[in-house]
């Protein structure tokens, strides 16, 4: 069930007004069979896979409680998940690899990615691994360790929340108070207007542009900035329509983004983007290789290793390994440069825009369905041809670039009415009801729109 189906609109209120009616001691109960429904909804064969991850998972950690052999449950489950993630994530791709570098063929098998597999296992792993390091005392109770994996909210695209702040507020005794209605409402509508009013809206535009047969440099740069926007909203746009769900049942989720792209380096634009993930790759795998603690080797050492496995992690493709070694070496160049800070307006401004643009040339490999399209896009981009700019291979209006840019002009009054401090509260809520109220007619009127870009990873 996707959060810009019909079918949401109906199952969010009835699940809000169910787990509030319940007794306290009843709601795991509740949000359990939710989320459990809300993910059967895509495939019911997909239950059993979180189930088995959630099984292991949690007798793991209570195995690590019982036993001396702590290393042993903690390897069962890394195995497990990382087992799970190879064969329906990697398998095809690593056949293919090995076939090329055998000089053989593969066939590729019929395998189903299942959605939001890499953000549970993500989240099964760090649970036991804290149980492991005495971080975190294991949880007993398995319903609520299972709504922990199964929270629906944020189960197929993340956030990627930590049990040690999760699981706390599930069991909590929580009371229905206005203040979480307005935050949690406010948190929707923002998430709506991102996905439907602006990413939805460059979607056919960018899938032009990286469709396009020998596309001309002017294509090439105006699909890449409209794919940086359409990205970045679509996946902000999911992670506050989930934090505006868990936020009606009186959950705070972990923020997800933070402005990215008024980043002034890409160290900052990490800590900006995607931030659970990057969270999760600090702690969990750039941490234990040493940081920065053992010299400037081991540091470039552990930082290309997570953002190949950064890559690798968004999905099985060369493509996306390439795009986590462009930013794990623009990151080692920096921490070799060692930019300061910069001291003016201008200065800061200077450095935003080629962040941006290093940012943008990383999205052509992330966005390309080959190496080889990403190549002949970055050629045509570094040396133009002469004549006409060629836009009109994108189809773009002049309606459509000024309804673009007036709707990613207002996103900074939008977030100023999430956080609470816009002083022209109603009319605001009006228009940015009408806005997505008219982008989801004009949907459905042509016969859908567009999944959640991360719904593939």
């Amino acid at each position: 069930m996707s959060f810009d189906s019909p079918e949401f609109l109906i199952f969010l209120p009835l699940t809000v007004f169910a787990h509030w009616l319940c007794p306290q001691r009843w709601r795991w109960v509740v949000l359990l069979g939710a989320s459990y429904l809300f993910y059967a909804w895509y495939d019911v064969r997909l239950s059993g896979l979180i189930l088995g991850v959630t099984v292991v998972s949690y007798a793991a950690a209570l195995g690590m409680e019982r036993t001396s052999r702590r290393r042993g449950w903690l390897i069962l489950t890394v195995a497990a998940c990382l087992g799970v993630l190879g064969y329906f994530k990697y398998f095809n791709f690593l056949g293919r690899a090995a076939a090329a570098l055998t000089g053989g063929t593969w066939t590729s098998w019929d395998i189903v990615l299942p959605v939001g597999i890499s953000f549970y296992t993500f989240q099964a792993m760090s649970y036991v691994i804290d149980v492991y390091r005495g971080n975190l005392t294991p949880e007993r109770h398995f319903g609520y360790f299972a709504l922990y994996l199964s929270f629906f909210p944020q189960l197929v695209a993340g956030p990627i929340e930590r049990a040690g702040s999760l699981l706390p507020q599930l069991r909590a005794q929580r009371k229905w108070t206005a203040g979480d209605l307005r935050a949690g409402c406010r948190m929707l509508l923002n998430g709506f207007f991102r996905k439907l009013v602006i990413a939805d809206l460059c979607a056919p535009f960018v899938q032009t542009a990286y469709c396009a047969v020998c596309p001309k440099g002017s294509v090439v740069l105006v699909g890449t900035i409209l794919f940086a926007l359409q990205i970045y909203c679509d996946f902000s746009g999911y992670s506050l329509i989930a934090a505006g769900a868990a936020r009606l049942l009186g959950i705070e989720l972990m923020k997800n983004f933070d402005r990215p792209y008024l980043a002034w380096s890409l160290r900052d634009f990490w800590r900006r983007w995607h931030i659970s993930l990057t969270n999760w790759f600090t702690d969990y795998v750039y941490v234990p290789l040493g940081g920065s603690r053992h010299g400037r080797l081991r540091q470039a050492a552990a930082t290309m290793a997570v953002f190949a496995l950064s890559g690798l992690w968004h999905g099985a493709d060369w493509t996306f390994l390439l795009w986590g070694a462009l930013h794990g070496a623009l990151l080692t160049a920096e921490t070799l440069l060692k930019p300061g800070n910069p001291r003016t307006a201008a200065g800061k401004w200077v450095r935003r825009t080629v962040t941006f643009a290093l940012v943008c040339i990383g999205w052509i490999f992330f966005r390309a369905d080959s190496v080889s399209t990403a190549a002949s896009m970055l050629v045509a981009l570094a040396f133009p041809r002469s004549g006409t700019t060629g836009l009109s291979q994108l189809g773009i209006t002049l309606v459509d670039m000024l309804t673009i840019g007036a709707a990613a002009a207002a996103l900074p009054l939008v977030d100023r009415f999430t956080d609470g401090k816009s002083k022209t509260g109603d009319i605001t809520w009006v228009w940015i009801l009408a806005a997505i109220a008219a982008a989801w007619l004009i949907r459905l009127e042509a016969g859908g729109g567009n999944t959640f870009i991360y719904f593939q990873f």
